[in-house]
């Protein structure tokens, strides 16, 4: 499988780009912009995903603002990037503007402050002695005119089903424990020993296939990602081997070397970054 950059959707289209003065841009969130470009390309979020290879739902997710559906910070501010240039966008000013609307919200403390006597809902002292007062006097009232005083009270005898019952839990019978049952133990499953590089800072990265031919050599900015292919055969160069994070499925294991390093035809194999590789 050879990696091939996207096609900017402004290549699509014979119109113009819309002008967007992102410097200036208050009123409208990143994701609503993002949505407004794409559909004046007549884009769909399944034709983006193809292209970018950013699933629809997380796309859709950075046009709502929902970043709680993104898989984390990093990535967050790459799929802005990415998805900005494929729009003929300017990917800086798009990742400045989204820290400033969505990664720099705070909640701010909702202050509660203490009600005076005078202004809460709570009834009068007078109110409540009262109120105590009519319940005591009606207390006694009942009592001495409702109360028989000559009252006998009749106990009906034990029917002959409770007495039964009665029998059975003085003389209970043996009960029968069954052993337990085993307990199955879950299926292991195998590992999907995906490989993905994450780019955590500004890394010139050069990837090469077996025959030596060149599938990427650029500088690469935060928030950039390359799936490795499965079962290929690649090796990596780079200028800034501690800017290159290596991810296996999903979970980051460790960046390629130290910051600033430069380190050259690293195979790009899961096992040799994995605790038992």
């Amino acid at each position: 499988m050879v990696y091939a950059p996207p096609m900017n959707a402004a290549e699509n289209v014979d119109q113009a780009s819309p002008e967007i003065d992102l410097d200036h841009y208050n009123d409208l969130s990143v994701g609503e912009i993002l949505r407004r470009t794409r559909e004046y390309y007549g884009q769909s979020l399944p034709q983006v995903e193809v292209n970018l290879r950013i699933r629809a739902s997380q796309l859709q997710a950075l046009e709502q603002g929902d970043i709680a559906l993104l898989p984390g910070r990093v990535y967050a501010i790459g799929f802005v990037r990415a998805y900005s240039e494929y729009l003929g966008l300017d990917g800086d000013k798009m990742v400045q503007l989204f820290k400033a609307q969505i990664i720099g919200k705070r909640h701010k403390p909702e202050l509660q402050f203490p009600v005076t006597y005078e202004n809460s809902n709570a009834p009068n002292l007078w109110v409540i002695t009262a109120s105590l007062v009519l319940t005591i006097l009606f207390i006694a009232y009942w009592t001495i005119f409702y109360t028989p005083t000559n009252y006998v009270e009749k106990i009906p005898p034990v029917p002959e089903s409770l007495k039964q019952v009665t029998l059975a839990l003085a003389n209970p019978q043996p009960k029968i424990v069954e052993p337990p049952k085993p307990i199955a133990e879950p299926a292991v499953t195998e590992p999907a020993n995906q490989m993905e590089l994450v780019i955590t800072a500004d890394s010139w990265v050069e990837i090469k296939n077996a025959e030596g031919k060149k599938l990427i050599s650029k500088v690469m900015k935060p928030g950039d990602r390359y799936i490795v292919p499965k079962d290929s055969d690649l090796s990596l160069t780079t200028g800034n081997a501690g800017g290159v994070m290596v991810v296996i499925d999903g979970v980051e294991i460790t960046p390629i070397g130290d910051n600033a390093a430069v380190v050259r035809n690293v195979v790009l194999k899961p096992e040799n970054f994995t605790n038992d590789g």
